[in-house]
């Protein structure tokens, strides 16, 4: 079907930055059966793609930081579906690469942003109230969150966390002050301020997002950018790289919801609301209502790094329907489309990271429906029967 010209121009008018951006905001949210189902085959799927059972840790050429993520996911998926079988092997993992330090500083943590996806897992632990048998997940967020303070760079671009941590022979990566980076280390403190309630955590969280507005990497439309060079110019981040990847906008996404939800301020709730719509005019494809990452997909030359972007995306969508209720319609306009894309498409013989974003955007659709602790109608294996609502589908 082809748009009337005026209808197409006018489109064109509202939304000039992106051809992805007619996401359909009438699509219905799938029945939370279909979505829970799904999900614990996926979780399956995504479980069975370990080589060693008993720790979750994916093989190459997938990353390090990728294993990280998909801790976050299965604890995402364990607090909305109630599914606990996989909590041991999120237990062994992330005490195993906790380190002696407690920091999560293995071998493998070359970026400020490989070591904070662990840090986040063990947070969303911590929020879960998932038990530990080791050293608590809140110390192992808070460790990360001390060093990466000590990190903040103020030697170039007034401020700001570099990508990489050490300096090797400066064309690795050091001199790039990433969104990533600084991103993770904005949530990473928006989190902690939330659970701990402390005030100088809190400054952090407002000092890294305004660092990262000011540079330029955030514009005023909520696009978020990938991140500058500290080497030019004579102060440095002379330029902004105008590259856009979809974690980059959910991690600033739910840490924005985060600080709205404990500061009240309007501000935060506005830049979430921004953030939300930028996902959706940026990184949702218009004609299946998928989740698209903009700059591969669309020739299917996504890297090793970039295949899971957008399940973060998603798993930030949910997370921000969830902390703030208000926002789920405007969420929903996303994560219906998605999920339903993903019930379209092909479920099983999938790989770890097409296993993974599957997951984290039903997961995301089943929150954005206000499901929680597997409040649905036949329950996967381990999670609580649920009582059955009016509707005959979900309890409230």
């Amino acid at each position: 079907m082809h748009l009337p010209s005026s209808i197409a121009a006018a489109i064109t008018l509202f939304f000039p930055t992106s051809p992805y951006a007619l996401a359909d905001i009438t699509a219905p949210a799938p029945l939370p059966q279909s979505l829970l189902t799904t999900a614990s085959k996926l979780a399956a799927s995504l479980k069975v793609s370990y080589p060693n059972q008993s720790v979750a840790l994916l093989v190459q050429p997938f990353w390090w930081w990728q294993s990280g993520s998909a801790i976050d996911a299965l604890l995402s998926y364990a607090q909305t579906t109630g599914d606990s079988q996989y909590n041991s092997l999120v237990q062994n993992t992330i005490l195993g690469q906790a380190t002696g330090t407690k920091d999560f500083m293995t071998v493998d943590a070359t970026g400020n942003d490989d070591q904070a996806w662990w840090a986040l897992a063990a947070l969303t632990a911590a929020e879960n109230n998932l038990p530990s048998p080791g050293v608590p997940w809140l110390t192992l967020a808070q460790n990360v969150f001390n060093e990466q303070k000590a990190r903040w760079d103020t030697t170039k671009c007034n401020g700001g966390m570099k990508w990489k941590i050490l300096e090797g022979d400066g064309t690795d990566g050091y001199h790039y002050k990433s969104s990533i980076a600084n991103g993770l280390f904005f949530q990473l403190a928006a989190r902690l301020a939330h659970i701990t309630k402390d005030a100088d955590t809190l400054a952090w969280a407002e000092k890294a997002y305004d660092w990262v507005v000011g540079v330029g990497l955030i514009d005023g439309n909520y696009n978020v950018y990938d991140g500058t060079d500290d080497a030019k110019g004579a102060n440095g981040c002379v330029d902004v790289n105008h590259s856009q990847w979809s974690y980059n906008t959910g991690v600033f996404l739910h840490g924005a919801a985060v600080m709205a939800s404990q500061t009240g301020e309007a501000k935060w709730s506005d830049r979430t609301i921004g953030f939300i719509a930028a996902a959706k005019r940026n990184f949702v494809n218009a004609k299946t209502g998928a989740l698209f990452e903009l700059n591969c997909d669309g020739d299917n030359s996504c890297n090793t790094d970039q295949v899971s972007f957008k399940g973060t995306l998603a798993r930030w969508l949910g997370a921000t329907a969830a902390l703030m209720p208000n926002l789920k319609a405007n969420v929903a306009t996303i994560t219906n489309g998605a999920a339903t894309a993903v019930l379209n498409g092909k479920t099983t013989g999938l790989g770890p990271i097409a296993s993974f974003n599957a997951m984290e955007i039903l997961d995301a659709g089943l929150r954005t429906q206000g499901v929680e602790m597997g409040q649905v109608i036949g329950l996967v294996k381990g999670a609580p029967k649920a009582k059955r609502s009016i509707a005959g589908r979900i309890s409230w």
